[in-house]
């Protein structure tokens, strides 16, 4: 955003936590002796807008004070769905699920002859599109973070799930889904997506007038022996797609859904044959970085909430399995994961990690014994310890699962951080 302001002549007053960290940051954007403030020395009440980066809290102290004074508060994002209303857009936002969807949506329209742009909060900022040609049709991956100041509700929106997430952030379940449904809620109400897998997505949806639902049912949905179906057609024979779970076979009922609401028809088949042939999966998204000795290993690093970890814990049935979960604190409810674990058969295998495992790990112990042997759980010193140790207790054939449950903790560096240090640890980094 800092770059945008400044190829069109504004110089924004630049508010950073770390001011000269930022400044030698930006340097490169804005120049030399740009000074950057403390958010201490502001003074709120002279500001007409504030364009906070999407980790930055809406409800820090700081922003709450300056909203009060009248300071319009919003993001890169929601400015951008303001200058692009006109455009053809298909947002996607939910819990987990975005960014699969979102990159089979681009797919499936690419293949259907499209010009695509695949931006926002699947890695590529909203605000280069400014500098680009016309799109025909952009797809654009939305967090809660982002959606919290749109103004304008695009013409197509997927919602792939609710689950609690990022409570810290938000201060609380009903802030956190009152702040994801505002992409759909701001209006002028457009045409909606929901995935029926996600109880609280529908129920959360159910007034709205444009509603179609996708997934284990709908308009668009799986059928019992795994064929796509749309509007009581079956699409025929596709590739089996290289991302297990049956949650990402909704994801990719989601994103046919995406193509049809925008186009107002079914996308055509070889289009979606060739889309879901040349998709790999993304990285530390239940992600199969290889096998070594007669073990599997999956990467699904991004899952920092128990509703994930239950969804990429159910992607392999019948195989035995070894889950590394644990991270920091966000105050999500792990009871669901911990039911999931229970009930799994073949009885899984779990390594907990710091910087509380001990907690996690007494209510692992604690669970009541099902029908089956009761689970093995161990207390890792880090991932690597837990790698090590998940390859020693894992059945040949098995799967080695990190799944944390959790965001990184404090000092760890970000989700790409752990994924790399966990392939690692397996021994398949490049060149093993």
């Amino acid at each position: 955003m800092v770059g945008l302001l400044a190829e069109r002549g504004v110089e924004p007053l630049l508010i950073d936590d770390r001011p000269d960290r930022a400044a030698a940051h930006l340097e490169p954007v804005v120049g030399s002796g740009r000074q950057v403030l403390d958010p201490r020395r502001v003074p709120w009440s002279s500001v007409d807008v504030v364009v906070r980066a999407p980790g930055v809290s809406r409800y820090r102290p700081e922003l709450v004070e300056a909203a009060a004074l009248g300071v319009t508060v919003t993001t890169a994002m929601a400015v951008w769905l303001e200058d692009f209303a006109d455009a053809r857009v298909v947002a996607i936002t939910g819990t987990k699920g975005k960014s699969t969807t979102a990159a089979l949506t681009a797919a499936i329209l690419r293949e259907s002859g499209l010009d695509v742009a695949l931006i926002g909060n699947i890695g590529v900022p909203v605000t280069e599109a400014y500098s680009r040609p016309l799109a025909d049709a952009y797809v654009v991956e939305v967090s809660s973070y982002q959606a919290s100041e749109v103004t304008v509700t695009p013409g197509v929106c997927l919602l792939t799930s609710l689950a609690p997430d990022h409570l810290d952030w938000h201060g609380g379940e009903e802030r956190y889904y009152r702040d994801k449904l505002r992409l759909i809620d701001a209006g002028p109400p457009g045409a909606l997506g929901v995935n029926a897998g996600s109880d609280e997505a529908v129920r959360r949806t159910a007034e709205h007038a444009e509603r179609t639902l996708f997934g284990p049912r709908g308009r668009v949905w799986v059928d019992g022996s795994g064929s796509v179906v749309v509007d009581d057609e079956p699409l025929g024979p596709l590739p089996p797609l290289q991302v297990p779970g049956r949650h990402n076979q909704w994801n990719l009922c989601g994103a046919i859904t995406g193509a049809l609401l925008l186009d107002g028809r079914t996308p055509p088949v070889d289009a979606i044959h060739r889309a879901v042939a040349g998709f790999e999966g993304l990285a530390s998204r239940c992600h199969t970085v290889g096998d070594r000795g007669g073990l599997t290993f999956v990467d699904d690093a991004l899952a920092s909430n128990p509703f994930a970890s239950v969804a990429s814990l159910g992607a392999f049935p019948d195989r035995e399995l070894t889950i590394i979960v644990g991270g920091a604190d966000r105050g999500v409810d792990p009871t669901g994961l911990l039911q999931a674990l229970a009930h799994r058969r073949p009885t899984p295998r779990v390594m907990v990690l710091p910087p509380d495992p001990q907690g996690l790990a007494d209510r692992l112990a604690s669970l009541p014994d099902a029908d089956g042997p009761a689970l093995v759980v161990e207390v890792a010193l880090d991932l690597e310890d837990a790698v090590r140790r998940a390859v020693s207790v894992t059945p040949a054939g098995g799967v080695v699962l990190f799944s944390p449950a959790a965001p990184t903790a404090e000092g760890e560096g970000g989700y790409g951080e752990r994924s790399r240090r966990f392939v690692d640890a397996a021994g398949l980094s490049t060149g093993d």
